[in-house]
């Protein structure tokens, strides 16, 4: 529930706080929402993180149109994992990750490309995210669940055994 207090309602409250203030000075401006890769399919084992990211992809690129004819740019960048405690924290040994993490640097500067580019919308940060993203929206749900289930539910049992 925590999660999902920061994850959702704190992000749209946020969002709507100064995306207000930006509407009332009529001169554009720019959010940024952090979402992530895991927002385009749903992952077992992190159902609610997954889960919550979707709602910040789907809320942010709908803003992102409303707001286009008062010149505010939305974007939502979805990284995937990345150089942080993020996995310390979520007490994950082994996190699941394409080839390479990036910096969190790397994934700053994307979002600030996209910024000064004037980019609405959804950013995925990272090549072979991109590809990851777009390759799990084309698979069927039941298909990506199973694969990530079955990558997953070993490393969970390992660390439920540690334990």
């Amino acid at each position: 529930l925590e999660m999902i207090s920061l994850n959702i309602m704190t992000l749209v409250a946020l969002t709507h706080r100064y995306l207000r203030k930006m509407r009332e000075r009529g001169n554009g401006g720019v959010i940024i929402n952090v979402s992530s890769s895991a927002s385009f399919q749903p992952i077992p084992f992190m159902a609610t993180y997954a889960a919550t990211k979707a709602f910040v992809t789907s809320f942010t690129e709908a803003i992102a149109e409303e707001n286009r004819p008062h010149g505010i740019k939305i974007i939502n960048l979805c990284p995937g994992a990345t150089e942080t405690n993020f996995f310390a924290a979520a007490d994950i040994k082994e996190p699941i990750q394409v080839k390479g993490m990036q910096t969190a640097e790397e994934v700053v500067e994307t979002a600030l490309q996209a910024a000064r580019g004037g980019k609405t919308g959804t950013v995925v940060s990272g090549w072979a995210n991109y590809v990851g993203a777009v390759l799990g929206t084309l698979a069927p749900n039941a298909l990506v669940t199973r694969v990530i289930g079955g990558v997953l539910r070993p490393k969970i049992e390992k660390n439920s055994q540690e334990r």
